[in-house]
């Protein structure tokens, strides 16, 4: 696939037109099959996710965050140290309100640079703190009265 430049590259570029598409199969595509997803910051209490845990958890946000948008604002590239930061915002509706985040995406890389290893989300808390407990709540109501998300 040509220089490890050109492969991170492509591999960034794939994962952020997934996460443009809101496609939770096409964004976890290019991960490595021991990568970790982190929620930051660390003061949120929420623990890295596994591969496996993410393609089990995001399908069911997909689902519930509806009319998504996301506008990337600035991506920061460095090649050497294999590692990416994007800065972005998204926008959607959910059954309880508004969806808007803002994000700082780190991203690390594998050796050859066609798969992603490591992600840290450090995500807008104000947000967070008021729609985690909500989406939860409503999975549990979704659960209880036998109906998927």
């Amino acid at each position: 696939m040509g220089t490890e430049s050109e492969a991170q590259h492509a591999t960034l570029d794939k994962f952020l037109v997934a996460w443009g598409n809101w496609s939770a199969t096409d964004m976890i595509a290019n991960w490595s099959d021991d990568c970790t997803q982190a929620a930051l910051p660390f003061s949120m209490g929420h623990p890295a996710r596994s591969r496996a845990q993410v393609e089990a958890t995001l399908p069911l946000l997909q689902q519930v965050v509806t009319d998504y948008a996301l506008v990337i604002h600035q991506v920061v590239h460095d090649v050497p140290q294999r590692k990416a930061v994007v800065y972005a915002l998204s926008s959607g509706k959910t059954p309880f309100g508004d969806w808007n985040n803002e994000y700082a995406v780190f991203f690390t890389f594998n050796e050859n640079g066609q798969e992603i290893t490591k992600i840290e989300e450090m995500v807008d808390t104000a947000f967070m703190k008021d729609f985690f407990p909500k989406f939860q709540q409503y999975m549990r109501d979704q659960a209880s009265n036998g109906k998927p998300a």
